[in-house]
């Protein structure tokens, strides 16, 4: 790991929290399309920041998936952080789970009442109402793809048969290896 990689860290959230404010006081598609270029960007850094710092522990871990020896409790964080790191602490931080199905929901009843009408302002209504939510939907989808891909690794992890061992080692050379993982 590079020494500074902590300091370009530190760094770069500054930077970031000031686009943050730049986009939220301009409140224009510019400032929030560089602002998303830029968190982009910022996410590629910590994925091969972690990968960096992990590597060495992921290396230890895959030779005792290799020859079958017993995983490390150290073991077992490593590969749990590398895999599924991200999806655990996206399921911890995230809070509006239940507000996108209740507004989903609401969508829905709308799209209901609007449906009783074939005016003009009706379609327009629909309209409106259908782009929300096919905006809001990515989100809860992708929530569960998260939550699903937690619950799957879990079930795998428990269960370390010769299968699961190769898929891990596979997994985590790949994810030490690339830096698009």
């Amino acid at each position: 790991m590079k020494p500074n990689r902590e300091n370009d860290l530190a760094v770069r959230v500054r930077e970031l929290a000031t686009l943050v404010s730049s986009a939220v006081l301009q409140k224009t598609v510019e400032s929030f399309e560089a602002l998303e270029r830029q968190v982009n960007q910022f996410e590629t850094f910590v994925r091969e920041l972690q990968q960096a710092r992990c590597a060495d522990d992921a290396r230890a871990a895959i030779r005792r998936l290799e020859s079958n020896q017993a995983l490390t409790d150290a073991d077992r964080q490593t590969i749990r952080s590398l895999v599924v790191g991200d999806a655990e602490q996206y399921l911890k931080q995230e809070n509006n789970l239940n507000e996108w199905l209740k507004e989903l929901q609401r969508l829905t009843d709308l799209m209901g009442h609007a449906a009783g009408s074939n005016s003009e302002d009706a379609i327009d209504e629909m309209r409106g109402i259908v782009k929300d939510a096919v905006r809001l939907l990515p989100n809860i989808r992708s929530y569960m793809e998260e939550k699903d891909r937690l619950d799957r690794f879990n079930a795998a992890f428990a269960q370390l048969d010769d299968d699961n061992r190769r898929l891990l080692v596979d997994i985590l050379r790949e994810k030490i290896s690339s830096s698009a993982r």
